[in-house]
């Protein structure tokens, strides 16, 4: 939850105007497309249940690329809405998460998961898409941690041969390459970005 905290402080004194890393989003996009990541951990959290999980991490991470025309949609429509405040749901799901129990399966868009391992998949959101914005905000340490592990995990299920290679960049780069925020070299290029 630090990085989600990192951008509800961010979030009051960025150029909404000014273009992000993601192609045809402005910061506006990226910060209506975050706001929305607390406000359906609040939801997902009310369908909590003993079932067993459908999907895990990397299968949510994987699944991302088939919601690309939704997610577009949702963020652009929210931007236009005003949907920048990340503080305001994010102090709503707080006291429901901090109350949840970790252990539980919650169902999604993608199927049912395990809480924790859908806690990872927005932790990789909120890092990614924090350093997205411009100006960024820069990810906490363990939240960046996470996140490179997660998406190493989604390499291994797609091109395990590469890991060896992914795990001499550092965290940073490995995670930039990994989303397509810059391009891999050798034979990366042809692995990556992995959620799609």
């Amino acid at each position: 939850m630090s990085q989600w905290r990192a951008i509800a402080a961010a979030a009051p004194h960025v150029d909404l105007d000014r273009p992000s890393r993601v192609d045809g989003w402005r910061n506006r996009e990226v910060l209506a497309h975050l706001y929305v990541q607390p406000v359906l951990l609040s939801r997902f959290l009310l369908t909590g249940s003993e079932q067993s999980p459908s999907v895990d991490v990397t299968a949510n991470l994987l699944g991302t690329g088939s919601f690309k025309e939704l997610i577009d949609a949702s963020a652009r429509e929210g931007a236009e809405r005003g949907k920048f405040n990340f503080a305001d749901p994010l102090g709503a799901a707080l006291p429901d998460l901090l109350m949840a129990d970790l252990g539980v399966t919650i169902t999604t868009l993608q199927g049912s998961i395990p809480l924790v391992d859908y806690l990872v998949s927005r932790c990789v959101e909120a890092v990614v898409h924090g350093e997205d914005l411009v100006e960024p905000v820069e990810p906490d340490p363990a939240a960046q941690a996470i996140t490179a592990g997660a998406l190493m995990a989604v390499l291994a299920s797609k091109a395990p041969h590469l890991v060896p290679e992914a795990e001499r960049l550092p965290s940073a780069v490995w995670i930039d390459v990994a989303t397509g925020r810059r391009p891999g070299s050798g034979r990366l290029a042809s692995a990556v970005p992995v959620m799609t």
